[in-house]
């Protein structure tokens, strides 16, 4: 027996409902995730030159941190500089531990 237009008009505020839940669900996953960082620790003679741009230039900084974030999957830099300058706004490493010499990149997830 086929279902009438009436029984399917029974089921569609019920099926809005379940969608207009599962974007809120959605939503709000996003804005946990937006809040998450990853802090990265670049050695100075890492091979890929970014002492010369980190470490100097702030406009070229600004790309090669930029790219690094990318290049990781992230998204914008919220931080980067050298290793010595940052030491005490990096979460769980611990300043003794640090090249001097190394650079900082700390990214959005």
């Amino acid at each position: 027996m086929p279902l009438s237009l009436r029984h399917y008009c029974r089921f569609l505020p019920v099926l809005l409902s379940i969608l207009a839940g599962l974007l809120v669900l959605a939503a709000f996953e996003g804005r946990v995730m937006a809040d998450e960082t990853r802090t990265f620790v670049i050695p100075a003679d890492d091979g890929y030159g970014v002492q010369d741009c980190l470490g100097k230039d702030q406009a070229c900084a600004q790309v090669v941190a930029s790219a690094w974030c990318e290049a990781h999957g992230l998204s914008a830099p919220l931080a980067y500089g050298r290793a010595e300058d940052m030491a005490g706004a990096i979460a769980g490493v611990q300043p003794a531990k640090l090249d001097p010499d190394a650079f900082v990149v700390t990214c959005k997830d």
